[in-house]
């Protein structure tokens, strides 16, 4: 009994042992087959059938665009033109760092802001009100209407202690969203971190709630998508607001748009960074196409325009911009969006790219604005 005992003690250890090294087998098979499975994933999306283009015009993605040559008033010369907005006739514009609105004929009304009084950073407008909410100097919010006459003026004030610095500004659905870099911690020390916030204010700049800007994780190594400073971005079917910023490399930017369409066919926008957070895409989301430029003067050598069509899965990947085949202005190196939503763009030419079509302006320095309205 002694020697039969022993004998199934060992063979229940034997037993032991082998359904260990099954189940140890089993979790190392499963284990490689689902790294085998996301690389032959990643190796899928980076190689999918989609036609890729290194050169196209605004017709591909465009079904019209407006040119609007500026009025030059004699006091008031509008060389450059950034963060062009527009509501019903009115546009609004920044030009050194003051506020102008023409008409949407190109006819000057009034300048907004004085350069004495505020350098302007950025602005909203706010059409319940007839109002632009304008950001200049430190911490200052100043209330202007249409007309130009300075309503209020007033210092933002956050609930929270840490310091502060606001990138970008936007609105929807009569709220305003900023994106904010936070410094939490001893600055003078190596404890304090810093953060990105998308914060939420109501139309008299008072804090509504914030959320963390997360970048969307890629499933890549080395993928830079938040170096520069986050804008605010509205998906337009679901309302989501999200940030976006640029891609420091472009060459990968068809693998990560097609991951992360991938990826919104079982997530959430608001999930696709995890919860409680808000997600930084390196693509902005328009209703049909998927946009991303990078314009820098210093260095051309970096500049890019990508456009993905989802309805016809096919993609522009453009360095030197996309060709003005709507007035033969030369090649649009500089695009950026008029609104949240990312359906119309805007660019701006002067000078000799304006010879062919607009010979009047091209022999001064003034300057005509071209409203691109994308593709259904």
């Amino acid at each position: 009994l002694h020697l039969l005992s022993r004998r199934q003690r060992q063979m229940c250890i034997r037993d032991r042992f082998s359904g260990d090294m099954k189940r140890t087998f089993t979790y190392l098979l499963l284990l490689v087959l689902l790294v085998c499975g996301k690389q032959a994933y990643n190796l899928l999306i980076s190689n999918e059938s989609i036609r890729s283009n290194p050169t196209g015009a605004l017709s591909d993605i465009a079904d019209e665009v407006i040119a609007i040559p500026l009025q030059d008033s004699g006091t008031h010369s509008i060389r450059e033109a950034k963060y062009i907005r527009q509501e019903g006739d009115n546009l609004f514009l920044i030009s050194n760092e003051t506020l102008y609105r023409f008409n949407r004929k190109g006819e000057f009304i009034c300048r907004i802001t004085h350069p004495d009084d505020i350098r302007v950073a950025g602005y909203v407008v706010n059409p319940a009100n007839q109002q632009l909410i304008v950001l200049g100097n430190t911490d200052d919010i100043f209330y202007y209407s249409f007309n130009g006459d300075l309503l209020t003026r007033k210092k933002l004030k956050c609930d929270l202690p840490e310091n502060r610095h606001m990138l970008s500004i936007s609105m929807h659905n009569n709220r305003i969203f900023t994106t904010e870099e936070c410094v939490h911690g001893d600055t003078a020390g190596q404890t304090a971190t810093i953060e990105k916030q998308i914060v939420e204010y109501d139309s008299s700049f008072h804090k509504l709630q914030s959320h963390t800007i997360r970048p969307v994780d890629l499933e890549r190594s080395a993928c830079p998508i938040g170096c520069l400073a986050p804008e605010v971005a509205v998906e337009l079917e679901s309302g989501t607001v999200y940030a976006y910023a640029p891609s420091y490399q472009p060459g990968n930017l068809l693998r990560d748009t097609l991951y992360i369409k991938q990826k919104r066919q079982s997530q959430t926008l608001e999930n696709l960074a995890g919860k409680n957070t808000l997600p930084l895409l390196p693509i902005r989301m328009g209703s049909r196409f998927w946009v991303s430029t990078y314009y820098n003067a210093e260095d051309e050598s970096r500049n890019y325009t990508f456009c993905y069509d989802t309805e016809k899965e096919e993609c522009w990947q453009v360095k030197e911009g996309l060709k003005d085949n709507f007035y033969q202005t030369g090649n649009v190196r500089r695009m950026d969006p008029i609104d949240p939503y990312c359906h119309s763009y805007c660019f701006s030419k002067s000078g000799e790219d304006l010879r062919n079509t607009f010979p009047a302006q091209a022999q001064g320095e003034s300057l005509v604005l071209f409203i691109v309205k994308l593709k259904g």
